[in-house]
């Protein structure tokens, strides 16, 4: 704006003087009467007029152009300025168009983080709660778990008296049986005596002293076997009492022993320690993803639990997933909280995955399960490690080809289950905890008929002593299982 005002007021001047300057000038030559070529002095005074005028006209813009370097630019770029200016003006009104919808936005994620805030403060106090829950729960069954030991130790002295009590009744009652052989003896001695005193008159003294002697034991005996019968008669109430008091034990025991009277209930569809399915989960998943995935094998779990006949129960599952901690052989402790549970698996799984193996999850029958009840189920958990890569031999042994093929149908089973199965379970194969041999089948049977039979074609075939390798034809995993399917058998006689 300054610029503007010194350009204007410059201007000013400058015609100013120009009108003057040129006013002098024309008069000046009007009175010399000047010429330039043919042009007459008035017309000659009127162009040296105007040429003068714009020569300082050109000289003061000459100047003020030399003078101000902002002046020069209004001339130049006056028009590309002024585009600019419009175009800049327009980018300001877009940007704070922009600014306050950032600010909006801003405003928005302040007020989430702030929302965020709260419930990480709400998470964080609960989780203190729940970390406060589970010291008290370890405190109660650590109570429980010394006063479950205190009573079973009870009841094994208890037991142990009961059997040396049951013991010296067995003796007592041997030497009263002795007692009353020797008492039908001395009564059978009496009769013979007394029938022989008529023939024997010169032995009566004798006989007679004989009897006295005899009624004298016969007393000893009979004051005896009173004392033992009142000995017996005491034992037996200390053993009744002893019975009483096991009696009692044992009803305290039976609220740690509800699976066993519900097997008075109905058949047993699934046993204790019985496998339902297993599975894998990958390693370096979210805390989400692992529950994710062992929700999704509780729920195959549930199917094949409920083809073996168990019922549905309040979670929509024929299984419900129990933390069971042994504490004796007779009683353990449940937690029956199934997202407890499976938080507390998800847990050891995330710990596990820094070794970067898959983690293998067995769900196995916590309890013996009647007929359309839930089946209450634990976690067992392992490392899928790798066991036997391709090519790996497994184990060998050696059989005769010459026997017949039912023989070698057997050697070859006994092998499978012998030599095969032990090298397995050392180098890390999880068994099928099943009693059913078809579960680890696989799911076409036939084929493995077909490829056991297979091998016995190859040992009767050489006709002759043989040595048999098994070898892993693929990766074989801890999950399993060990197979036809996955195993390959080299036959090779013996020169």
């Amino acid at each position: 704006m300054r610029y503007s005002f010194l350009f204007v007021a410059a201007l000013i001047l400058v015609s100013g003087f120009i009108a003057y300057f040129g006013d002098l000038l024309g008069r000046w030559m009007g009175k010399k009467r000047l010429t330039l070529g043919r042009l007459r002095p008035r017309h000659t005074a009127y162009l040296v007029t105007a040429l003068t005028g714009m020569l300082i006209s050109a000289m003061a813009l000459t100047a003020l152009v030399s003078v101000n370097s902002q002046f020069k630019r209004v001339l130049t770029e006056g028009e590309q300025i002024i585009a600019q200016n419009e175009t800049l003006s327009k980018t300001n009104a877009g940007l704070l168009a922009k600014n306050r919808s950032l600010e909006r936005r801003r405003e928005e994620l302040q007020a989430r983080v702030a929302r965020q805030r709260k419930e990480v403060d709400a998470a964080e106090e609960a989780a203190v709660n729940a970390a406060e829950a589970q010291v008290r729960a370890e405190k109660t069954v650590a109570r429980l778990e010394k006063d479950i030991a205190a009573r079973k130790g009870q009841i094994e002295n208890l037991t142990h008296a009961s059997a040396a009590a049951r013991r010296e009744l067995v003796a007592q009652t041997d030497r009263l049986n002795g007692l009353e052989a020797r008492l039908r003896t001395a009564q059978s001695a009496v009769a013979r005596a007394q029938s022989n005193v008529a023939r024997a008159l010169d032995r009566q003294g004798k006989a007679q002293s004989e009897l006295a002697e005899t009624y004298h034991q016969l007393e000893a005996a009979e004051k005896q076997l009173e004392n033992q019968r009142s000995t017996l008669a005491e034992q037996q109430r200390q053993i009744e009492a002893q019975q009483a008091e096991l009696v009692k034990k044992e009803s305290e025991k039976q609220k740690f022993e509800r699976q066993a009277s519900e097997l008075l209930g109905g058949d047993i569809c699934i046993r204790q320690g019985d496998e339902i399915v297993r599975g894998t989960i990958p390693a370096g998943q979210s805390m989400f993803g692992i529950k994710g995935d062992l929700f999704s094998l509780l729920d195959a779990a549930s199917r094949n639990a409920a083809k073996l006949g168990a019922g549905e129960g309040p979670n929509g599952r024929a299984v419900t997933v129990i933390y069971q901690q042994a504490l004796t052989e007779e009683t353990a402790v449940r937690i029956d909280d199934e997202n407890t549970c499976v938080t507390m698996a998800a847990d050891a799984i995330a710990r596990s995955a820094l070794r970067g193996w898959d983690a293998l999850v067995q769900v196995v029958c916590g309890a013996n399960t009647l007929a359309g009840e839930q089946v209450p189920v634990k976690l067992v958990l392992y490392y899928n490690t790798l066991v036997y890569r391709k090519g790996d031999k497994i184990a060998s042994t050696r059989m005769n080809g010459r026997a017949s093929e039912g023989r070698v149908l057997l050697s070859v089973i006994n092998f499978l289950q012998d030599e095969v199965s032990r090298s397995a379970l050392r180098a890390g194969i999880i068994p099928v905890a099943n009693p059913d041999p078809r579960a680890s089948l696989a799911s076409d049977p036939r084929t493995q008929v077909e490829g056991l039979m297979s091998v016995v074609d190859q040992i009767t075939s050489k006709n002759a002593r043989v040595n048999v390798d098994a070898y892993a034809c693929a990766d074989i995993y801890a999950i399993g299982p060990l197979n036809m399917t996955n195993m390959r058998f080299s036959v090779t006689k013996i020169e």
